[in-house]
């Protein structure tokens, strides 16, 4: 037994009429007899009443009728699903990404996703950068938002989204609040609030090198995990510290003041990771709206 089979008795059983079915199935009577005879031999039982007008179905052919429509739907159904996974265009996307992530770049990446593949299910689990190249790993995810950048590893692939400066976060009583700008230098007297530093790589790795270049080694307040922590912490006159500057305009008005930085500028590029050999249609569609974000973003996108 074979799909057309099928097909061919669906429309005679709609039809009750072997020409009426032949025409609509684009194919002569006597083929259709045949086959219809066929399907009747291979399942054992009587489907049509030939000697009535119109033809009738049988009993079993009542039964067999309600039950290939349904095995038509659900096989023309799973037929174009495959096709919409193919193309990108359904299934499930895992992303992993970095908190500060979703102050500059990724709620407009992952938006112009949905409105391009409403049928994809979208699951998100924010980590650190070392997190999202376990996960990648470890297949847990299919694309990375990492802050800093991912070591270079043999597998992985990355491409960059933005390099984005650094402001100064200090409580509002801070002496340096009410400056335009200051050197990263007169920050030397100050406790910082930090994420970890180990894994590697880390946001702090980056914030270390620039004040050690800067003449100092930052002291240690407090370690986070959480941007939103680190920012009631300095609100609390806990410490100082560098955040990304996308996240400095999402943040004012909650007892910190943001001072950009003086020459040289202290900056961390955010970039999409993916598994080299793993680049499905989803995964692709999302590089290409993430590379299409990069070009347009005013003032943000930096190319390399």
């Amino acid at each position: 037994m074979e799909l057309r089979h099928l097909r061919y008795f669906v429309a005679l059983g709609e039809e009750l009429n072997f020409t009426r079915a032949a025409e609509r199935l684009h194919i002569a009577q006597p083929p259709l007899s045949q086959q219809i005879r066929q399907l009747e031999d291979e399942l054992g039982v009587t489907l049509l009443q030939r000697n009535s007008r119109p033809v009738r179905l049988t009993e079993a052919g009542e039964l067999l009728l309600a039950r290939a429509r349904s095995l038509l739907a659900n096989f023309e159904a799973a037929v174009a699903d495959t096709r919409r996974v193919g193309r990108g265009q359904a299934g499930k996307l895992a992303i992993g990404f970095v908190g500060s992530a979703m102050f500059a770049g990724l709620p407009d990446i992952i938006g112009s996703y949905r409105d391009a593949c409403p049928d994809v299910e979208l699951v998100l689990d924010e980590m650190l950068a070392p997190e999202i190249a376990e996960a990648l790993r470890r297949r847990r995810i299919d694309v990375g938002f990492a802050r800093p950048a991912l070591l270079p590893e043999a597998g992985l692939a990355q491409r960059l989204i933005l390099e984005e400066p650094y402001v100064a976060a200090l409580p509002r009583a801070h002496p340096l609040a009410e400056r335009d700008d200051i050197a990263l230098a007169e920050l030397s007297d100050d406790a910082f609030v930090l994420y970890p530093a180990r894994p590697e790589p880390s946001v702090t790795g980056l914030i270390v090198a620039a004040c050690q270049a800067a003449g100092f080694t930052p002291r240690l307040a407090q370690e986070v995990l959480h941007l939103q922590t680190a920012i009631g912490l300095i609100a609390a006159g806990v410490g100082v510290s560098l955040v990304p500057e996308a996240a400095a305009r999402a943040q004012t008005g909650r007892g910190v003041a943001y001072v950009r930085l003086a020459a040289p500028a202290v900056t961390a590029p955010l970039t999409i990771a993916w598994r080299e050999e793993d680049v499905s249609p989803a995964v692709q569609r999302l590089l290409d709206l993430a590379t299409r974000w990069r070009e347009i973003a005013p003032g943000l996108a930096r190319r390399n």
